[in-house]
């Protein structure tokens, strides 16, 4: 069974806010959220992550894209053998007045950038395939994911 997970798409004046991971592989980046819990909503888990992950607020937007990832079928990857996620990319929008901070981040977690668009490709960023839709703004697919 796959996991679920919702992940927030923050632009302000052409930058994108990330949460910055370290590993034994080094630094990467990947958009704030994750895993939707049991018992509990898309929209719901969106509002936690965020509060645990950013300290913050946010509107939760529309669906931008669904990406799902299959660790098994990639060519190359640090991801654990058998992991499959199902990931819901969301647009949103950071509320007025908020300072950012994290309140209870993933372990691994170091801390969040603002990176500008035009940059991203320059940064260990994940999902690499879909660089090219977040600096354009732009998904013009609703599934990127695992086809045979």
């Amino acid at each position: 069974m796959p996991r679920l997970a919702v992940r927030a798409i923050l632009i302000e004046d052409d930058r994108i806010l990330l949460a910055q991971f370290v590993d034994a592989g080094g630094p990467w980046y990947v958009t704030p959220g994750g895993g939707v819990q049991h018992g509990e909503t898309i929209e719901e888990a969106f509002h936690r992550e965020l509060h645990e992950e950013l300290g913050a607020r946010a509107e939760f937007g529309a669906v931008a894209c669904i990406r799902e990832i299959i660790a098994d079928r990639l060519e190359t990857t640090n991801l654990p053998a058998g992991f499959h996620q199902v990931e819901i990319f969301v647009h949103g929008r950071l509320l007025p007045g908020q300072e950012l901070r994290m309140i209870d981040p993933d372990p691994s977690q170091v801390g969040l950038v603002w990176v500008p668009l035009a940059e991203l490709h320059t940064l260990p960023f994940f999902p690499r395939g879909l660089i090219a839709e977040f600096q354009a703004r732009s998904f013009p697919q609703f599934y990127y994911g695992a086809r045979r």
